[in-house]
């Protein structure tokens, strides 16, 4: 047996990469694949505002807010 062999950072460093970067084309592959899927245009009517734009801008203006409340009303929990 290698020093090596047992060590936590045999190749876990090298792989934990490669997997953020699939990880990262898949996500990438998948939002083109949304948007691409999603152009046609939409009317959202909010109070005396009417917008038209993309499907696909309109959910992500929704993700956006959605993560902004997250943000907003995160609780850090105690140690």
């Amino acid at each position: 047996m290698s020093p090596d062999e047992g060590s936590p950072r045999s190749g876990g460093a090298v792989r934990r990469f490669a997997l953020r970067y699939w990880l990262a084309i898949t996500l990438v592959v998948l939002a083109a694949v949304f948007i691409a899927q999603n152009r046609e245009r939409q009317r959202v009517h909010v109070l005396w505002i009417t917008v038209e734009s993309p499907m696909w801008l309109l959910l992500a203006a929704m993700l956006l807010v959605g993560l902004v409340v997250g943000l907003l009303l995160h609780r850090r929990r105690r140690a």
